[in-house]
């Protein structure tokens, strides 16, 4: 993502743009309504009196013991369907980033974009300090935030940042002056004029190929996910049943959710190389997927 406008003093800072401001903003709002899902989950469980005990009062221990058990039994259909809704969080989140990613690589020239996905590194950097302190500094509570969608959020972040500046290195979309720019775009234009076989022209051919691989793997791997998603969902029993799901339907929630997020992430690779009706069919058809799976498991009743 970018930051333009620079200062009128002349420093370095570069005021944030509307569609920046837009995406911390709503990415704030799913921070909010995620620790406040928490807190209301944990608001749920049983409150015990706190116990002074004495070390030689024996009965208090037990009972003591006996409410943390019951706490903790308490809290273990909680955290599952906490977990499930961390999952919807984590996702909502990476398809703004990469709304805000995709919008800004649209309205900035491609000398720019480096500077883009340098931007998203640093990001990923601090968002995965960020949950590093949150999973340390809630191990132990009764409900914690699972740490699978909250490391999957930094590691998708420095993934996308790693893909696009290997892609930007390959492509030459360093910043250049304004008379190597139409230095370049004449000689662009004579040799395919003249049809001269050149090393950007397999170079092109090759981000072709890269291309079109990626945006062949989202489309398989949405459709993967949709199947998946779909087995899963036709064998859960109704909400108000009572009942679980066959035992054979364990894994398959697990195998969609990892293939939705390398769907996601090969969705975001040909969203760079401008593939961009793959890209949207999988950066949408990934999370609706993964959002009926959490619908089937009653986690929002």
């Amino acid at each position: 993502m970018e930051w333009h406008a620079p200062a009128s003093n002349g420093s370095r800072f570069r005021a944030p743009s509307r569609h920046i401001l837009a995406c911390v903003a709503v990415c704030a709002f799913i921070l909010i309504v995620a620790v406040a899902d928490l807190a209301h989950t944990e608001s749920r469980l049983p409150d015990f009196p706190s116990r002074d005990c004495q070390p030689d009062e024996a009965s208090c221990f037990n009972a003591q013991l006996s409410e943390d058990q019951a706490r903790d039994r308490a809290a273990e259909p909680l955290q599952r369907e906490y977990d499930s809704r961390a999952w919807l969080y984590a996702f909502a989140a990476l398809a703004v980033v990469a709304v805000a990613t995709a919008w800004s690589m649209r309205t900035k020239p491609r000398t720019q974009w480096l500077r883009i996905f340098t931007n998203l590194g640093v990001i990923g950097v601090w968002v995965g300090i960020g949950v590093i302190v949150v999973l340390v500094t809630t191990d132990g509570n009764a409900l914690a935030p699972p740490p699978a969608p909250l490391l999957m959020l930094p590691v998708v972040l420095l993934v996308a940042a790693a893909a696009g500046t290997l892609v930007g290195r390959s492509e030459g979309w360093a910043v250049q002056s304004q008379s190597d720019q139409i230095r370049e775009r004449v000689l662009h234009i004579g040799k395919l004029a003249i049809h001269i076989g050149t090393a950007g022209e397999v170079r092109r051919s090759k981000m072709e190929e890269l291309a079109r691989w990626l945006a062949t793997a989202a489309l398989g791997l949405t459709t993967a996910t949709c199947v998946l998603a779909l087995i899963f969902i036709l064998a859960q029993p109704a909400c108000d049943t009572g009942g679980g799901p066959p035992h054979w339907t364990d894994p398959i929630d697990a195998v969609a959710a990892v293939a939705a997020i390398a769907g996601m992430t090969a969705g975001i690779g040909a969203l760079i190389l401008r593939r961009w009706i793959p890209a949207l069919i999988s950066l949408v058809g990934c999370p609706v997927a993964l959002l009926l799976v959490l619908v089937s498991t009653c986690a929002f009743s």
